[in-house]
């Protein structure tokens, strides 16, 4: 049987926002995932890639590699991490993190506007995992994948 590990992440093309979020490469085994904080304003801005609370999901298999493409697109700050789980813990710091280093600088405080950092992680582990800001209140807001 097939492990694969399940993100919840997005694959969306939208009107407003028409781009590809996700990208897959089964040569090198590796996704590539771009998160962009604070597209548009649902959820008053505490989204990623324009939606939030879980709404898009993505499977990359157990075993592959996966870099997190993260850049704040909004006036205060973000950040990024991968937790373990159906939803987000209630309050983040990089002990949640569910593989290690997967999240940005700056988990706490967030990047500034217009900010990028990638990471990387091996998908070792299948399971259900989330993408949440790490910013205090974010997640409580709904910003997670």
């Amino acid at each position: 049987m097939k492990k694969i590990l399940t993100l919840s992440v997005l694959f969306i093309c939208s009107s407003a926002f028409a781009q590809t979020y996700v990208t897959s490469d089964a040569k090198t085994k590796t996704a590539t995932l771009i998160v962009n904080a604070s597209v548009g304003s649902a959820g008053g801005g505490l989204n990623f890639n324009g939606v939030q609370r879980g709404a898009k999901t993505f499977t990359v298999p157990a075993g592959w590699n996966v870099v997190v493409k993260f850049k704040n697109l909004g006036m205060m700050g973000h950040s990024a991490v991968v937790t373990k789980g159906k939803t987000p813990p209630n309050s983040i710091t990089a002990k949640d993190a569910a593989f290690p280093k997967a999240y940005t600088p700056k988990l706490i405080e967030g990047l500034g506007m217009n900010a990028a950092a990638d990471f990387k992680f091996s998908a070792k582990t299948a399971g259900t995992y989330n993408i949440v800001c790490g910013v205090p209140g974010h997640n409580l807001g709904g910003q997670w994948l």
